[in-house]
């Protein structure tokens, strides 16, 4: 009994000292955040553009003309070509198709 408080509040004191340091919190968002622009970029140039060249972002006549109907169009594309990527894979890669070509707010 006495060794389950001792972990516990162990444990409470270490996970304390990290939660309260907003600089390393801020720091690690940030290379998460690079991490996954990065990710989006790497599988859109592998995958997206087998199919698709840039000039296909940049018609007139788009489909998507949200952010929501851009992610929409995305996981249509890994679940049709069976592309194999995670929700979080396809949020990156419409995040970047969206900063890089269609600009909807997100």
């Amino acid at each position: 009994m006495k060794k389950n408080v001792l972990i516990t509040m162990l444990f409470l004191s270490i996970s304390n000292v990290y939660a309260g340091d907003a600089d390393n919190g801020a720091e690690l968002y940030h290379e998460v955040e690079l991490e996954r622009t990065i990710r989006g970029e790497q599988y859109t140039d592998a995958n997206c553009e087998t199919c698709h060249e840039a000039s296909f972002y940049q018609r007139e006549d788009r489909k998507a003309t949200t952010f929501a109907k851009l992610e929409a169009m995305v996981e249509g594309c890994n679940t049709n070509l069976d592309v194999g990527w995670f929700p979080e894979d396809v949020s990156d890669v419409a995040a970047y198709l969206n900063r890089e070509y269609y600009k909807f707010e997100q």
